[in-house]
């Protein structure tokens, strides 16, 4: 991540972690980080962190593949950071 971080809002900086730390697993990009190591990279506290996890899911931003904490950035999350051009 760079310097840009200082200028976002915390669910902008969730949906970059996610993007930047996807992996590959069954031909799906997916971000294996459960809540708490996203809470840490995003310099945010854990119940803030799950709090804005689940508003991303509600508004269809991010999917949860699995209850430990795999996260799908989905098609709006991409669009949302093209517009604010933010994208990786």
């Amino acid at each position: 991540m760079n310097e840009v971080l200082n200028f976002v809002n915390e669910k902008t900086k969730i949906l970059l972690v996610l993007i930047e730390k996807q992996v590959e697993i069954d031909g799906r990009n997916i971000c294996p980080l459960n809540q708490q190591e996203i809470a840490t990279l995003i310099q945010c506290g854990k119940a803030k962190t799950n709090q804005l996890i689940k508003e991303l899911i509600e508004e269809g931003y991010i999917q949860m593949v699995h209850a430990k904490g795999r996260y799908i950035v989905l098609e709006k999350g991409y669009q949302m950071l093209e517009k604010m051009s933010l994208h990786i």
